[in-house]
């Protein structure tokens, strides 16, 4: 399920990315760039994967509290 939503972030980006740099630059430096742009991706989705598992441990965290609030009445 995380490398889905792995996957829905970084192929759209990448295909804007891809889409928006059509200048007309050597191959080599293209490349290069393309390069960095995947790295700048990968990371963001990184630290967007690392949001939503701290984001899911804090949902199951206050789901808890909820419950057991809940069992007390």
């Amino acid at each position: 399920m995380k490398h889905m939503k792995r996957s829905f972030y970084l192929v759209p980006v990448l295909g804007l990315l891809l889409a928006c740099s059509g200048s007309k630059q050597p191959s080599e430096t293209s490349s290069e760039v393309v390069q960095e742009q995947i790295e700048a991706i990968e990371t963001s989705v990184q630290q967007l994967d690392e949001t939503i598992q701290s984001l899911d441990k804090e949902m199951e965290q206050t789901q808890s509290e909820i419950d057991s609030l809940l069992n007390n009445l």
